[in-house]
Order: structure tokens, then C-alpha cells, then sequence
């Protein structure tokens, strides 16, 4: 009853009165009904501050409606207009953006895909069917991972490189044999090279860069196998791929591969490169 006549709860007009010794409860307004219910203050707030981070993912597809639907709620529930306080890091200008809604029906339709596909490192487009898992975006930019067909493990395809897709009939979709989280336990970004073996990593890094590194870990394995007043040295397990090199690079001077070797010596071989551009 409490509840019921609470600004949390929903406030409603209850009144009691005695009749003899027994005393009864009743709306004072007789036309009351919980069915009229406006939402209270506190449930107000949190429909504004969900809508106002919905609406961070405009732009893509799938979010289309969330504007329509705040344009009524905040009509319906008399909400005010929030000074925008939330942003996520979403590329709007992405090329091809506007396929993730079909994409994210034929994955969950389970259907099978004839992709027209020109990659990064190729003149020529080519043509091959693939087996839609799931989507996963990675620093602003989306990825379909799949099964392509005489391939032993996952393609990932990079939704900007995409020139066409469509639904290829009479062929049997071919279900994932491991999870999402067993494909990327071991690697840093999205990809996974054929013949690469997950490795212990040791990384030297400076004192200035820790307290950004300790809180934004290079991957869930990290842990700190060194501590000195001057750095620290973590270990990775992971597959050492173009997105961890990028990664290592981006610091600069700030870190330091110690071992293995042939990491190291990838990652000497990047700044020997780097350097004699530079000099030229």
C-alpha cells in the first residue's frame, strides 16, 4: 500500500475511511486505474538518459527506429529534451554502412552468402560463397566473420571492401564449431593469421606509460611479470597479428619487445623501414 501511494512506486490517490470498527481503503478518484499511470520522476530519468545513448547509434541501420520511437515516448510521457552527454566513436562515413541491417538478417536467417569482394592488397574483385557467423566492429570500422568454403578457419571481411552480397539458394548453411569467444581469446583486433601460433610475449614498458596501459590492459592474458621504479615488464598470450604490431608501434619509445625474438625482430624490421623513409 505504501508503495502504491509512493512517488517510486505509483502514486496513487488511496484514501482510507471507517465504517464501524473495520476500516476500508479506496482511489478518491473513482475514475483512477494503474492502466492511467504515468511513470514517476526516478523511471523518467532513466527513459530520457536510455533514449538520449540509443540515440548515439544513429547512422546505422538497425537504429533507425530509435528516433521515431523517442519522438513518441517523449511525446507520450512529456519528457524533456537531454543536452547530449554521451558520444560513441562511430564512423558515420563508413562506406557500406548502410548493409549491416541486410547483412544482420541473412546471419540470423542462417543464410548463405555469394560475396563480390575486393581486399586491401588486391587489383581484381573475386566471387565466393561464405557462411555469415556474426558482425563485430573494431576501431570504427565493421567486420562479417564466417566460414568460407574449403577454408579450415574463419574469414573475416571487412564490410567497406564489400562490393555485392546476396542470399545463394539450394546450399546448407554450415554452423560455427567454436564460439566467438574461443576465436578471439588469443588475439588482439580481428585477425588471425593461417600458421601462426599463439606465443608468450614480454613487453618492456616505461613508468610515464603504465598508469594507461595497467588501465587499458593490450589483452585479457596481461599480467605484470617485472617491476622496477623506472618500468615494468608485462607478458601477453596471444597470436602476435597486424593489430598487436600496430599497437607496439603506436607507443613509440614508450615500449619495448623483449622476447620472443622473432617478434622482436618484426618489430625492428617496422622501424628500420619507418627510419629509412624518413632519411630519404
Amino acid at each position: 500500500m505504501d508503495f502504491m501511494r509512493s512517488e517510486t512506486g505509483f502514486r496513487a490517490p488511496i484514501e482510507s475511511y471507517k465504517e464501524g470498527k473495520r476500516t476500508y481503503y479506496r482511489y478518491s478518484d473513482r475514475n483512477y486505474s494503474l492502466a492511467m499511470q504515468q511513470i514517476n520522476p526516478i523511471e523518467a530519468d532513466l527513459l530520457k538518459t536510455t533514449l538520449d545513448m540509443l540515440g548515439r547509434f544513429k547512422g546505422l541501420p538497425q537504429f533507425d527506429f530509435v528516433q521515431e520511437l523517442g519522438l513518441k515516448l517523449k511525446k507520450n510521457f512529456q519528457l524533456e529534451d537531454l543536452d547530449e552527454c554521451i558520444f560513441f566513436d562511430q564512423n558515420e562515413y563508413l562506406k557500406n554502412l548502410h548493409l549491416l541491417g541486410d547483412l544482420l538478417k541473412f546471419i540470423q536467417q542462417k543464410h548463405v552468402l555469394q560475396v563480390v569482394y575486393k581486399s586491401f592488397n588486391q587489383n581484381k574483385e573475386e566471387a565466393f560463397l561464405i557462411h555469415p557467423y556474426f558482425l563485430k566492429q573494431y576501431n570504427k570500422r565493421w567486420f562479417l566473420f564466417g566460414q568460407r568454403d574449403s577454408f579450415d578457419s574463419w574469414t573475416n571481411l571487412a564490410l567497406d571492401r564489400m562490393t555485392t552480397f546476396e542470399a545463394a539458394g539450394g546450399i546448407i548453411f554450415i554452423p560455427p564449431r567454436e564460439t566467438h569467444d574461443v576465436y578471439f581469446e588469443d588475439i588482439v583486433g580481428v585477425s588471425k593469421p593461417i600458421g601462426t601460433v599463439c606465443q608468450f610475449i614480454k613487453i618492456k614498458i616505461v613508468k610515464s606509460l603504465w598508469p594507461y596501459i595497467d588501465s587499458k590492459p593490450f589483452h585479457p592474458s596481461q599480467t605484470v611479470v617485472e617491476r622496477t621504479d623506472t618500468y615494468k615488464t608485462i607478458q601477453l598470450e596471444v597470436v602476435p597479428n597486424y593489430e598487436f604490431y600496430a599497437q607496439v608501434l603506436g607507443l613509440g619509445s614508450a615500449v619495448e619487445i623483449l622476447g620472443p625474438m622473432e617478434v622482436r625482430a618484426v618489430i625492428r624490421q617496422k622501424l628500420e623501414e619507418n627510419v629509412k623513409r624518413y632519411m630519404e
